[in-house]
């Protein structure tokens, strides 16, 4: 692989990650409600309960897409190949061993992401009424593997140009403005609340 192509690359999959990243942070959010903003989301749960699953299904296609193996792709698999053959044009920053030990860090989520892969080609892609195994993806490994992508991605960015991203104030952003808008609607519900109460209490007072 060409150096400018590397780089082109390398780039397009930090945009893969920050959508994949964003959409987690959000649905995550949304999924682990308290009982005031579950009863304040659940007035208006035909646009989030669809709006969670579509967060949650667009999470893992993106993260499906950092480790895809075909080569045509742009992914985690393939830049990392390329960088073990061409080490010192595409990787000049790297010392003996650090491409290895990425490797292996990949090597040792390979259950998970063959989950991952199936969950993308039978639960997303196509749809497939039969599954012939688990596709389970629990949360907590799902969240490992995403804290270890942006590791490797930022080792391989360093090793490149000698730069790394912030994917944890993206993550806290999503976050954050996802409770800003929950607290608007249990906001928005206790007003309505208290207009109710008003209601009948003059209706009380009349009678």
């Amino acid at each position: 692989m060409e150096l400018g192509e590397f780089k082109r690359q390398l780039h397009e999959l930090r945009d893969v990650l920050t959508n994949g990243i964003a959409y987690f942070s959000a649905w995550y959010r949304i999924a682990n409600l308290d009982d005031r903003s579950a009863n304040a989301l659940s007035r208006y749960r035909g646009f989030f309960l669809p709006a969670q699953l579509s967060l949650k299904q667009m999470a893992l296609l993106q993260f499906a897409k950092v480790f895809d193996r075909d080569r045509r792709t742009v992914s985690l698999y393939n830049l990392l190949s390329a960088a073990k053959n061409e080490p010192r044009l595409l990787v000049p920053y790297a010392k003996e061993n650090d491409l290895q030990n990425l490797e292996s860090k990949i090597t040792r989520n390979d259950e998970l992401l063959s989950h991952l892969k199936s969950y993308r080609d039978q639960r997303l892609a196509h749809h497939d009424q039969t599954v012939s195994r688990d596709t389970s993806l629990p949360f907590g490994q799902v969240r490992r593997l995403i804290d270890e992508v942006k590791e490797i991605y930022n080792s391989l960015s360093n090793w490149h140009e000698g730069s790394t991203t912030s994917f944890d104030f993206l993550s806290r952003e999503a976050e954050r403005h996802t409770s800003e808008v929950i607290e608007m609607m249990c906001e928005e519900m206790d007003r309505a609340r208290l207009r109710i109460r008003e209601a009948n209490r003059r209706i009380g007072e009349g009678d």
